[in-house]
């Protein structure tokens, strides 16, 4: 069995390794979506008060729901790495594919269908200089659909890059068990030293 190397390209993210990239994406997610909530529970006061469209009541208290918990676990993401805890790592991948049930669920249920219905009756029509321009609902539909897919790939990346991050985490700490283990039995009795070929950094995380 091979041992573990934390420079091996496998944990590489862009220019830097897989935990430090995990812990700015979880600094920028935590910002931009804590940036969201206050928006979110806005609109769905003003909603709630105007007692119309109530499907934008319930989508505006999902998101300020699914955002919150973005915040949460992207901290819990970057602890768990500055601490070594694979474990505080997996509510992120939960929260993270409750998001894309979300863009999935609204987008669909809001977005295209509200959109392809209000078409049947009548096309959004907008005037220009040059003359009028008819934007089907077809049209607003498939852009729709279109944004929904690149958000949910670019979330299942970000699964991907927090499923690495768990396994070079494990792999670390179980390589510092056999460290210590190996060390334990070393002191108590130097005859039982034998040759390890590792060269894993014992501050490679920072």
């Amino acid at each position: 069995m091979l041992e573990f190397d934390p420079n091996h390209e496998k944990w590489q993210c862009c220019c830097c390794r897989v935990t430090a990239g995990l812990q700015i994406m979880g600094i920028v997610e935590a910002i931009c979506a804590s940036a969201v909530i206050p928006f979110a529970l806005n609109q769905m006061n003003e909603h709630a008060q105007s007692g119309n469209n109530g499907n934008f009541v319930v989508f505006y208290a999902s998101l300020a729901f699914v955002t919150l918990l973005i915040v949460i676990t992207s901290l819990l993401m970057i602890i768990g790495i500055r601490k070594r805890k694979e474990k505080l790592l997996y509510p992120t991948i939960i929260a993270r594919v409750l998001l894309v049930i979300f863009v999935t669920v609204f987008g669909v249920s809001i977005g295209v269908v509200r959109h392809e219905n209000a078409s049947d009756l009548d096309d959004i029509k907008s005037s220009s200089k040059r003359g009028k321009t008819k934007i089907s609902g077809r049209k607003i539909a498939i852009f729709l659909m279109v944004l929904m897919m690149f958000v949910s790939m670019v979330v299942f990346y970000t699964i991907f890059l927090v499923v690495r991050g768990v396994n070079f985490l494990k792999n670390y700490n179980r390589l510092k068990r056999r460290r210590s283990s190996f060390t334990a039995i070393a002191y108590l009795d130097p005859n039982l030293m034998v040759k390890r070929p590792s060269q894993a950094s014992s501050s490679i995380l920072h």
